[in-house]
């Protein structure tokens, strides 16, 4: 069994490197959901949220936890709330977003996070599995990029993804949290920050790409115009991020001039 000491360790430098680029594959998340899954199973970090945290600084201030599974509704401040303290009170490091090399690191915890309480409630609620362990391992496929989900939770809450309500299912890290989202959405939790109606057309476009590459069956969303389409789509993306430095680059000047 993983020592507390060794999986704080694995966890950091599983972080380190997604953030670093190092490891860019799917299998290093999903990684990062079940080393959450295992440390709320070595009960070594209480995964607790306080509900008057906002109040901390008042006089009057009484700390009022709840574990996340005493949780109606998970709010978007309730996810950051475990983020933080998880980094801080068992990682032991205090990464700050507006640090530029510290930023990508608490995005990946932020992600893996969201998908890990998803799990996690499911679970506990169900009382089944929903990461599956197979053979002593949660991965399966082309240099372990997928992991095994339980088939009916698929189903129930994003049907496209088992269509066949089988026993379990293969997904990566992508299509798990397409899953986490439709469930986080039914509940009326907030997974993700509010966003505008062009930041979700791009959210929507991108997760189609990923799930029609990543799918069960790649390529079977696409049709013989999408790699035109796309071509089309990725010079159109170049030119607005040009266009978005260049933008911003005129942006400092003019203050600077002001």
């Amino acid at each position: 069994m993983t020592t507390n000491k060794n999986l704080k360790t694995q966890i950091t430098d599983n972080i380190n490197d997604i953030a670093s680029g190092v490891r860019k594959d799917s299998n290093a998340r999903l990684t990062l959901v079940t080393q959450l899954l295992e440390v709320e199973k070595s009960n070594k970090f209480e995964f607790l949220v306080d509900l008057n945290e906002k109040d901390s600084n008042k006089d009057t201030y009484k700390a009022d936890f709840k574990s996340l599974h005493q949780l109606n509704m998970i709010k978007q401040s309730h996810l950051k709330y475990l983020r933080d303290t998880f980094m801080n009170n068992f990682l032991g490091v205090k990464w700050k977003s507006s640090d530029k090399d510290n930023k990508p690191k608490l995005d990946a915890l932020r992600d893996a996070m969201s998908n890990f309480v998803c799990v996690s409630v499911n679970a506990k609620n169900t009382n089944k599995d929903i990461l599956v362990n197979k053979n002593n391992s949660y991965f399966t496929g082309a240099n372990k990029s997928k992991v095994y989900v339980n088939g009916s939770f698929v189903n129930k809450w994003c049907e496209p993804l088992n269509k066949d309500n089988t026993t379990d299912v293969a997904l990566n890290f992508s299509e798990l949290t397409r899953v986490a989202r439709a469930w986080y959405k039914s509940i009326g939790g907030e997974p993700t920050a509010k966003k505008t109606p062009f930041d979700m057309a791009i959210t929507r476009a991108s997760n189609l790409i990923n799930d029609d590459l990543n799918g069960i069956n790649p390529f079977e969303l696409s049709s013989a115009k999408s790699k035109t389409l796309i071509s089309y789509l990725v010079t159109d993306c170049s030119k607005w991020l040009q266009a978005y430095k260049n933008n911003q680059e005129q942006l400092k000047i003019n203050r600077k001039a002001s």
